[in-house]
């Protein structure tokens, strides 16, 4: 059998330890030297149960844009978070408490203390990205006998994960005209691609408060072609393309096997585990097509621009 070309683009997604005293469990946590280059860092886990996390303890700042997101995993609605969370922010520990599906931005240089998972009705999604390609951070010491404070100075630091509409024809965003009144997209059932996300949410750099960084979080249950208009297309920027299964108790499991075109001859790919495909700038990637699927699960896209041009290849 011909070995493949871009099977090294292919990494599986495996339960490590994040560096030490971030997170209480070990969680899927991938640097750019897992990543073929990728100039950003990825983590991901998920929550069953109350919990403290980055930092468990104290404050910290990083060398690069951070975002810190907490996604529902009820599937009548993307827009439920099931559960409260609350995390402190700049020097004054700033505390902001909510219970939508939401993403605290940590700029460059900005402290930030402890992520309180107060409640929990249903698991609760939560991933990183670092604009960095690796993980760093410097604690911050707190004065003894201080407690969080209350205020909005910090609010625009945490947004609603939904996709916000864009007015703007040359904002760069590449914002598909498939977003309802409620935020939400539903692609698989707008005909995009019958194996197109239920419900997906897609925020971009205006969204971030001009972070370089767009990405998505989606609920996929149905088997087809996810795109139509053309075989392939490309990004002008690297991304990635993250596969989780929704199951806490067996994160090796995804639930469904995929197939994913790479390159100019459409090389495929197929895969039914927890995955990442690193699709690196100018790099044409599709067709991909979810062959069956026993379990919805989960589908995130980090691209590192504000925007998401996504020309297709001419044949």
């Amino acid at each position: 059998m011909t070995e493949k070309q871009y099977t090294h683009l292919f990494k599986p997604l495996k339960l490590k330890n994040a560096p030490e005293g971030l997170y209480p469990y070990p969680r899927y946590w991938m640097e750019s030297k897992d990543l073929e280059g990728f100039n950003a860092h990825f983590s991901f886990g998920y929550f069953k149960e109350p919990a403290v996390c980055h930092p468990i303890e104290g404050m910290l700042v990083h060398p690069f844009d951070e975002c810190l997101v907490f996604e529902g995993t009820d599937r009548s609605s993307i827009l439920k978070l099931g559960g409260e969370v609350s995390i402190e922010l700049g020097k004054e520990r700033e505390e902001h408490v909510f219970t939508d599906p939401s993403v605290v931005l940590i700029p460059k240089g900005f402290p930030h203390g402890r992520v309180k998972i107060r409640r929990i009705d249903t698991h609760i999604a939560h991933y990183t990205i670092g604009l960095s390609p690796a993980y760093e951070a410097e604690a911050v010491p707190i004065k003894a006998g201080t407690s969080p404070t209350r205020g909005d100075k910090y609010s625009h630091l945490v947004k609603k994960m939904i996709t916000y509409p864009d007015d703007d024809p040359n904002s760069g965003t590449g914002r598909v005209s498939i977003i309802g009144d409620d935020g939400v997209m539903r692609p698989g059932s707008m005909g995009v691609g019958p194996g197109n996300g239920d419900e997906v949410v897609w925020l971009y750099g205006k969204d971030l408060e001009g972070f370089e960084l767009n990405f998505t979080w989606g609920f996929y249950s149905q088997c087809g072609k996810w795109h139509r208009g053309g075989e392939a297309h490309t990004h002008p920027e690297a991304e990635i393309l993250v596969f989780v299964g929704d199951d806490p108790d067996d994160m090796d499991y995804l639930g469904a096997e995929l197939e994913l075109g790479m390159g100019e001859d459409y090389e495929r790919h197929v895969f039914n585990t927890p995955t990442v495909a690193i699709c690196p700038a100018g790099f044409p990637h599709l067709p991909l097509i979810t062959r069956w699927c026993d379990k919805p699960y989960g589908f995130i896209v980090v691209c590192l621009s504000g925007g998401h041009a996504s020309p297709w290849v001419e044949a």
